[in-house]
């Protein structure tokens, strides 16, 4: 998984979009954002609505986990709690391999409350030749995360990875002319 930096002139106006939409899920309750970035940007948007907020992102140097906004772990092993009751993982499923997904979503899934949600958003098929053009044409979006993609799900491949863990769709949609889903897993 690489690293946004949210410099791209698109970048913070999509992050925007997606936790915009968190809010609802968020407020007062035990969250985990996986996937957060080096930027925090997310942090300082959403942050005050949970109880408290933690952040694993893999791709994170140590420094950049020390000067964060919250307290970010490397892995999910390293948490220290096993009740977080939102997980957030916005734009960040189509940067694993599918196979490594399935292994991550069963570690989360050992680290959340008996009803917790898992909210998320990932590009779809029909994304792809869009993104490719406003990040290798236009320069509108961070080309080394368009380059790391390694899946565009849509609610087929979604559920059908989903057929492997301890999580199922609870809603799904898309949005922004169908080249972006939004959904909501909880567990089985």
């Amino acid at each position: 998984m690489t690293v946004t930096t949210q410099k791209a002139p698109l970048e913070k106006l999509l992050s925007y979009i997606r936790y915009k939409r968190t809010i609802e899920f968020i407020k007062n309750k035990k969250v985990l954002d996986f996937g957060c970035g080096i930027s925090n940007w997310n942090t300082r948007f959403v942050g005050k609505y949970p109880k408290y907020i933690h952040g694993v992102d893999s791709s994170l140097s140590e420094l950049d986990r020390k000067n964060s906004l919250i307290k970010i772990y490397k892995g999910i092993d390293e948490l220290p709690l096993s009740d977080y009751e939102v997980v957030l993982s916005m734009a960040v499923f189509e940067h694993i391999d599918p196979f490594t997904l399935i292994k991550i979503l069963d570690q989360i899934h050992s680290k959340t409350s008996k009803y917790a949600i898992l909210f998320g958003t990932t590009p779809t098929p029909l994304a792809r030749p869009v993104l490719e053009i406003l990040s290798y044409k236009f320069k509108l979006i961070d080309e080394s995360q368009i380059r790391d993609h390694k899946v565009y799900y849509d609610d087929f491949w979604l559920k059908n990875i989903l057929k492997k863990t301890d999580w199922k769709i609870q809603k799904y949609r898309t949005f922004q002319f169908g080249m972006n889903s939004e959904f909501v897993l909880c567990k089985k």
